[in-house]
C-alpha cells in the first residue's frame, strides 16, 4: 500500500523524496506549494535550487516576497498554448512574445488570448509607499543580495541607478575627480609651474602702437625725422605761385 501511495504521488504531480530533499533548507521556495515549485521547474527547465535563489534575488531587490503564485499560473497558461501549438516570438520592441493565435486559448474571462509576453519573476503588487521605495531605487541605485558565480551563499551587490547612467552623472563625476574640488592648503602645496600664455589679438595690437610711440618719443629727443615744416601753405596768386 505505501507503493501505491508513492505511485500515487509521483504520477499525480507530487514531489518524490528526492525531489524534496533537493528543496531541503531552500529558503527561497519556502512561498512556493509543491504543484507551484513543479510548474516552474518542468516549463524553466531550472533547478529547485536554481528557481528558490532567483525567489530569493526577486525578494531581496524588492523588499517585498516575489509573486510565485502568479507566475507559476502565467506558466501553465504557456505550457497548455505550447501543447495547442503557440509559438514564440520576439517583438520590434525586443520582448519574447508567444502567439496563441489558432489555439483557441481564452482567459478567465472568455476572451481570446492572442499573444502573452513570456512570464517573468516579479515582486508582489506594492503598495503606494512600496511603489515609492520601487522608484527611488530604480533612480537612485540599490544594494541587493545574488547568488553570483553558482555560490550557494548570496553577496550584496550594487545594482546602479538611473541618474548614475545618465551623461549628466558621467560628467560630474569626472569634475568630482579633478582639481575642481581641491581645497585651498591642496592648491599652495602645489608647486609652481611656468606656463605659456597664447597672446591674443587685443594684446599684440597694443604692443605694437606701444613700440610705435617709443619710437616717435625718441625720434624727438634725438632731433632727428623728417625736417619739413609741421605745417606747408600752398597758394596761387595773379603772379605766380607763393609758398
Amino acid at each position: 500500500m505505501g507503493a501505491e501511495k508513492s505511485a500515487s504521488r509521483s504520477s499525480g504531480g507530487g514531489m518524490g523524496p528526492g525531489q524534496s530533499m533537493a528543496m531541503a533548507g531552500n529558503t527561497g521556495l519556502a512561498s512556493a506549494t509543491e504543484k507551484q515549485a513543479q510548474t516552474i521547474k518542468r516549463t524553466t527547465g531550472k533547478s529547485f535550487k536554481a528557481i528558490g535563489q532567483q525567489i530569493g534575488e526577486v525578494g531581496s531587490k524588492y523588499r517585498r516576497p516575489a509573486d510565485v503564485e502568479k507566475y507559476a499560473k502565467n506558466l501553465s497558461v504557456m505550457e497548455a498554448g505550447d501543447v495547442l501549438g503557440a509559438k514564440k516570438f520576439t517583438g520590434a520592441d525586443g520582448v519574447e512574445r508567444v502567439s496563441f493565435v489558432g489555439t483557441g486559448m481564452k482567459d478567465e474571462q472568455g476572451r481570446t488570448i492572442l499573444s502573452k509576453q513570456t512570464p517573468q519573476l516579479t515582486a508582489q503588487a506594492p503598495t503606494l509607499r512600496q511603489l515609492g521605495g520601487d522608484i527611488a531605487r530604480g533612480v537612485m541605485g540599490y544594494n541587493t543580495l545574488k547568488y553570483t558565480d553558482g555560490s550557494n551563499q548570496p553577496t550584496m551587490v550594487r545594482e546602479k541607478g538611473l541618474i548614475e547612467m545618465t551623461p549628466a552623472m558621467s560628467i560630474f563625476n569626472a569634475i568630482r575627480g579633478s582639481k575642481f574640488f581641491t581645497n585651498r592648503d591642496e592648491q599652495r602645496s602645489e608647486p609652481v609651474r611656468e606656463t605659456t600664455e597664447t597672446a591674443q589679438p587685443s594684446d599684440i595690437v597694443e604692443n605694437n602702437r606701444k613700440i610705435r610711440l617709443e619710437k616717435l618719443a625718441s625720434s624727438l629727443a634725438s632731433g632727428g625725422g623728417d625736417k619739413r615744416p609741421f605745417l606747408t601753405l600752398k597758394t596761387r596768386g595773379f603772379g605766380g605761385t607763393m609758398r
